[in-house]
Parts: C-alpha cells; structure tokens; sequence
C-alpha cells in the first residue's frame, strides 16, 4: 500500500502535477504533428516528382501519337492515289485498239506532211 504521506504529497501537488502532465500532452501532440508535417512534406516532394515524371511521359506519348497518326494518314492517302491510278489504268483498258482505216491513211498523211 501507499503510505499515507505520499497520498499526502500527492493530493497536495495534484494542481502541479496535472498542469505538468498536460503540458508533456501538448509537447508530445505539438511533436508528433511537427513528424506528421515533415512525413507529409516529404511524401509531397515524391509525388510530385512522380506527378512530373507522368505529365513527361503523357506528353511524349501524345506527340509520338501525333506523328503517327500523320504518317498513318500520308499512308491512306498514297493508298487512295494508288487506287485511283489502278481504276484509270484499267478504264483505259481497250483504248490502244487499232485506228479504222479512214483514220489510219488520215493520220499517216498528217504525219508525213509535218515532217
């Protein structure tokens, strides 16, 4: 048991302890929320540093997008000239028939009187 002078010496310094034990309450709160914004600083730099890293990288992606989708495009339209150039080629199919007789001696004295 607690001799009786001590609960003495207690209850007439329990204003004195009690102020003392909440002053180390309010240093201890006061420190751990100094640790907790330090922690969270730090935490922040890493994160905007991998939010930075990541905008690189999005703006990268996008402009190798871009170019791709350029080259995509000169391709479509080299595919499109080709298509056309194929359809005129075969439209002209046929074209390269024998000239009728009328026309053959037409042209042949056309040429000759040009020489």
């Amino acid at each position: 048991m607690i001799p009786v002078r001590l609960w003495g010496w207690v209850l007439r310094n329990l204003p004195g302890i009690a102020l003392v034990t909440m002053l180390a309450g309010v240093v201890w709160f006061i420190g751990d929320a100094f640790n907790d914004r330090t922690r969270l600083r730090g935490e922040l730099a890493a994160v905007q540093s991998d939010l930075a890293t990541a905008q690189a990288s999005l703006q990268q992606a996008a402009e190798t997008a871009r170019i791709h989708r350029a080259h995509l495009d000169r391709a479509a339209d080299e595919a499109r000239a080709w298509v056309a150039l194929s359809d005129d080629l075969q439209q002209m199919e046929g074209r390269d028939a024998p000239l009728s007789p009328l026309l053959a001696a037409t042209a042949r004295r056309l040429f000759r009187s040009g020489q």
